[in-house]
């Protein structure tokens, strides 16, 4: 046996440039008797040694439907197969030309459903197979079978009856009401999970075929309003996903209504719903998003932030302008701490932030007070991204009424300005220049300010008190390059580069290139690389160092302040 998939994969990949012989020899071998190849592959094992277990696999898929042998071998050998690829997304792939292979003859259709019915399997579905092959024949029997079987007393028949009635591609259209109906009562008289979750996929794939059964899909998903089990939210954000073209707009806020009751950890149901917002995003139907998105967050406790949602916020990203902004904005107004933290979250990815401005008109509905609270707010959520924080107060000041003003521009003097000299410095000398006569003001009066406070810093470093003796330094900086030299040690341990290069690294000793020996074997090759020079600049906060816990008092307050959850 060995020998024969030794061979089969060595002129597996020849005989795919070439006529694509093989399939057509290996089953005239096998229907002359010349060869079992059933028996062959239903001992056939995915095991490490057998690293061609799917492109030997494919052998079988080519050769199936041309097979001459009775259905039990080939439906054993199909679930073997089968079950040998594990949870490899190609593993069902078999399953189509066994379908083919039973719709040749019309008695293998009968035989596979009579072994289906007499022995029920718990581990693979044979029963939706030969209800689809069959229907492929005779679609008005085997429908009205498949009909028959939402009755019957074991409940795995009922899932699998009701899976083979949803793939049903339905020639006789008489036959999707019938089908429709049937499925909608038996979810009704077994509501668990996993048949209301194969129900509705079942119903869709079913109404879908038709313009005028909708309701039944409509009536369907009211019926089950309070059954939210995980399969059956899943099932609706597989919709939501896979079937956009076929989701109306009668359906889609029904089945998002389910999805907001997704369990945190439900990973591939976020992934689902994530895919869905971000097309809902692209037709324009931002207000749509955010509503699903604060009743999911509420619901779930806020045990989930936003940025799980990475293909809704790629896309939110694309509208920085629009969307971006007016979401920023709703959620530092919402006076919640947690929708606070995800407004932070949406801008996490930019280090050094991005310039954005609020939404104006968010602020317009609001009462007086809301520009120096949006200031604070933007200070607090933004204040390790100093670019993104002034700009968003930048926005704020042409109408903010001057009461508002001068807190304002005390803000962005301390504690921004006097953290970040260097950005916030620069930021406000292109401020210098604006057309705005008040936003030129503010930026005008902080540069003079903080040449004061510069001024006031200088004389106060000429206190001989207030500066540390040289032994205090010395202690200092030996402190500070102990620090340095470990955490060196633990950025070279998970460093890239060094799993790359296997752990060995260079020492520079003089000279402008670097030296590098390849080895190949017992010989070894020097190669000269010139030297290049790498540079990045991070521009911490001062006040870190000079009054940290003031500081991080200050900034609490800002995120919480107003808050009321």
């Amino acid at each position: 046996m060995a020998t024969f998939f030794e061979f089969i994969q060595e002129i597996y990949y020849q005989d795919r440039k070439g006529e694509k012989l093989l399939p057509s020899k290996l089953a005239e071998l096998h229907n002359d008797g010349d060869l079992n190849l059933v028996r062959l592959f239903q001992s056939f094992k995915n095991t490490p040694e057998n690293h061609d277990f799917f492109s030997l696999r494919r052998v079988f898929e080519e050769v199936l439907p041309y097979l001459n042998s009775p259905v039990q071998d080939i439906a054993d050998c199909v679930k073997h197969l089968t079950l040998e690829a594990g949870q490899d997304m190609a593993a069902y792939m078999l399953l189509a030309p066994f379908k083919e292979f039973c719709i040749k003859d019309g008695d293998r259709a009968k035989a596979l459903l009579d072994i289906a019915l007499t022995n029920i399997d718990e581990d693979f579905d044979h029963l939706s197979t030969a209800i689809e092959a069959g229907a492929s024949k005779d679609e008005v029997d085997y429908v009205n079978q498949a009909v028959e079987l939402l009755t019957h007393k074991n409940e795995l028949v009922i899932q699998r009856a009701i899976f083979a009635l949803g793939r049903i591609n339905y020639q006789d259209k008489t036959l999707l009401e019938v089908a429709a109906v049937a499925i909608k009562k038996s979810s009704e008289s077994s509501p668990t999970d996993i048949i209301l979750a194969t129900s509705m996929r079942a119903l869709f794939a079913v109404v879908s075929q038709s313009d005028e059964l909708e309701d039944l899909f409509l009536d369907f998903l009211d019926s089950h309003t309070e059954q939210l089990g995980d399969h059956y939210i899943h099932a609706s954000s597989e919709i939501l996903f896979y079937e956009e073209q076929k989701v109306s707009g009668k359906v889609e806020p029904k089945l998002l209504n389910i999805c907001c009751y997704t369990k945190p950890e439900n990973k591939g149901t976020i992934d689902k719903i994530d895919y869905a917002l971000e097309r809902i995003l692209k037709s324009n139907r931002f207000d749509e998003c955010v509503v699903f998105l604060e009743r999911f967050f509420k619901l779930s406790q806020y045990k989930l932030s936003v940025k799980h949602f990475d293909s809704f916020v790629r896309e939110l990203h694309n509208h920085r302008g629009t969307h971006l902004s007016a979401l920023i904005t709703r959620w530092l107004l919402s006076k919640k701490i947690k929708l606070g933290k995800y407004a932070s979250d949406l801008l996490r990815d930019s280090e050094k932030g991005i310039s954005i401005s609020f939404d104006q008109a968010y602020i317009a509905q609001e009462n007086k007070g809301v520009h120096l609270f949006l200031a604070r707010k933007a200070c607090g959520w933004f204040f390790n991204q100093p670019k993104t924080a002034i700009s968003l107060i930048e926005s704020l000041i042409p109408d903010a009424p001057d009461n508002e003003l001068t807190d304002i521009q005390q803000l962005i003097f301390h504690p921004l300005c006097v953290s970040y000299p260097g950005s916030i410095r620069e930021h406000l000398e292109t401020l210098n220049k604006s057309k705005d006569d008040s936003v030129k003001k503010i930026a005008t009066d902080v540069l003079s300010e903080y040449e004061d406070y510069r001024t006031s810093v200088k004389a106060a470093l000429k206190i001989n008190e207030l500066t540390p003796s040289e032994q205090d330094r010395y202690t200092y900086w030996q402190h500070h390059s102990k620090l340095m030299n470990e955490s060196m040690k633990q950025a070279r341990s998970k460093s890239l580069l060094t799993s790359l290069f296997a752990g060995n690294e260079s020492v520079l000793l003089y000279g402008n290139k670097s030296i590098h020996y390849i080895h190949h074997g017992e010989q070894k090759t020097r190669q000269e690389v010139p030297l290049c020079e790498l540079s990045t600049s991070i521009e911490f906060a001062s006040m870190h160092n000079l009054d940290p816990h003031g500081l991080e008092n200050m900034i609490w307050q800002f995120k919480a302040e107003g808050c009321t959850s």
